[in-house]
């Protein structure tokens, strides 16, 4: 049974290889979800991104959309460097939360999961030349929070509690059992 995953991320892509071979990208056009509750938000987008692609492809559509979150307040991809900067600033020494919202949707029998991964993540304090020497390398751009976990930014990171992939951007473990649950064979 084939995925159609809804997504142009590269992580995604590189993920859900971890699961199965069995998959297509399909990318999807739509604006995430600016409002609401960000547990709520990340749900709402990934469903956006479903149906999205499932109006035009059939089979198992998968959505995600990852967000950070640092006191109530979302920290979304970095539109500059400067912006990345400031967002590496605020997350030193503190704990922010990532929440992954995944949708799966089967189009053929109509059937449809949705979960949305929470982990926390712990930055220890980083100086102006830690912060100078991640941004030289480019990989906060396209990442929410300004940061990649599996790169660089691994130095900075004193503790995880949840799901290592959901930080990525595809929290294998909740999809896994949401497939399982639809029938879909890994």
């Amino acid at each position: 049974m084939t995925i159609i995953l809804a997504s142009k991320s590269p992580r995604r892509h590189d993920l859900l290889q971890r699961l199965t071979n069995d998959f297509r990208v399909v990318p999807s056009d739509v604006d995430e979800c600016q409002s609401g509750p960000p547990s709520e938000r990340v749900v709402r987008s990934a469903r956006a991104k479903a149906r999205h692609v499932g109006r035009v492809h059939a089979g198992i559509i998968l959505g995600a959309d990852t967000i950070v979150v640092l006191d109530d307040h979302v920290l979304e991809k970095p539109r500059s460097r400067a912006d990345a900067e400031r967002m590496l600033r605020l997350l030193s020494g503190r704990t922010h939360r990532v929440l992954t919202g995944i949708h799966i949707w089967d189009t053929e029998t109509g059937g449809e999961r949705e979960a949305c991964a929470s982990t926390d993540v712990r930055f220890r304090d980083i100086d102006a030349a830690e912060i100078a020497w991640y941004l030289e390398c480019g990989e906060y751009e396209d990442k929410a929070g300004g940061y990649a976990i599996q790169g660089r930014a691994a130095a900075f990171i004193e503790g995880i509690v949840g799901e290592y992939t959901n930080v990525m951007g595809l929290p294998l473990c909740a999809l896994s059992l949401l497939l399982r649950e639809m029938g879909v064979p890994l």
